[in-house]
């Protein structure tokens, strides 16, 4: 529950929010699912602050500070974020439909199963942002910037609107992060304007290669592998894109343990996972647990899901059932 004086503080105007948080830097901020709906808060400092599951729906939050603040779950449907700084947000399970981000800044931000349907995104920022299981219907991307930098960490949902509305201006590499095989990364140039006759042809052309040549991928791969095994992911990926097959990154550092809880988000998604063993792996407890999720969710689904792959001859993998 927000902390009912700060949101009294807040409630009693922008400036006098802004005065007492530089009064009182070291203050947590607690506005969890605080209803500030249709609320005038243009150019707020929110920094660092806890507004998880809060209401903003069709607030005035324009030029608004959110960096590094905690706005997983919150609502921020038709909200008008244009020109707000929500880099490494984080901002799982968000709702941005039909929100104003123009010009505002998500670099860095974690958008794990974000809703970004029919949000207003020219000039917005993406560079370095987390994306997985995010919802993208409706939008228009051909305005976005840094979208070949963005960090697919699994799958996300684009739909054919958006690739319409985008008029083919996506980046590819931006599209075959969310999981579109290449055949249709291909056919997402139908949809650029001033296409002649021959250039539509020489795109089915393409598609059509695409589609008989390379097999159907029915499951999403998750390689899951040390830090200190990226050499041999890096020189994997580049046979798998020769066969349009899509992969995503589990990586995991050997002495700090599992950096992304990536494998645990994705197994709703039937995935199979390849496990790279390794010395340095096999010495780390993450391997033991992805192993066992793994293994759970193989009876679950009465399907392989686990599969490896040995860097050392002899090295095997033990775990408790």
């Amino acid at each position: 529950m927000a902390d009912a004086r700060q949101l009294e503080i807040l409630k009693s105007g922008v400036q006098a929010w802004n005065e007492w948080r530089e009064e009182n830097p070291r203050v947590k901020i607690d506005l969890y699912g605080a209803d500030l709906s249709r609320a005038h808060l243009m150019g707020a400092d929110f920094r660092r602050a806890i507004l998880w599951g809060a209401h903003l729906r069709g607030a005035d939050l324009k030029g608004a500070d959110f960096r590094e603040a905690n706005l997983n779950e919150a609502y921020l449907g038709e909200a008008d974020l244009t020109g707000a700084n929500l880099s490494y947000a984080a901002l799982s399970l968000t709702n941005f439909d039909v929100a104003h981000l123009e010009e505002a800044n998500l670099e860095g931000a974690n958008l794990w199963g974000s809703y970004l349907d029919r949000a207003r995104l020219v000039g917005t920022k993406f560079a370095k942002a987390i994306l997985v299981n995010t919802h993208m219907a409706d939008l228009d991307l051909s305005q976005a910037e840094g979208l070949e930098e963005v960090v697919h960490q699994a799958p996300s949902a684009i739909s054919t609107n958006t690739l319409q509305f985008s008029k083919g201006k996506i980046p590819e590499k931006f599209l075959r992060g969310c999981g579109l095989s290449d055949w249709e990364v291909e056919s997402a140039k139908l949809y650029r304007d001033g296409l002649s006759a021959k250039e539509v042809d020489d795109i089915l052309y393409r598609v059509r290669n695409l589609r008989v040549g390379q097999a159907v991928q029915i499951n999403p791969l998750f390689i899951s592998y040390s830090h200190a095994d990226g050499a041999f992911v890096d020189a994997m990926e580049e046979k798998l894109n020769e066969k349009g097959i899509r992969f995503w990154r589990d990586i995991h550092d050997a002495s700090a343990g599992r950096l992304e809880k990536v494998i645990d988000r994705a197994m709703r998604q039937n995935p199979t996972v390849l496990l790279v063993l390794s010395k340095d792996s096999v010495q780390s407890d993450w391997v033991e647990h992805e192993a066992r999720s793994a293994r759970e969710l193989e009876k679950e689904l009465k399907r392989d899901v686990l599969c490896f792959a040995k860097l050392v001859e002899g090295l095997d993998l033990f775990y408790k059932e």
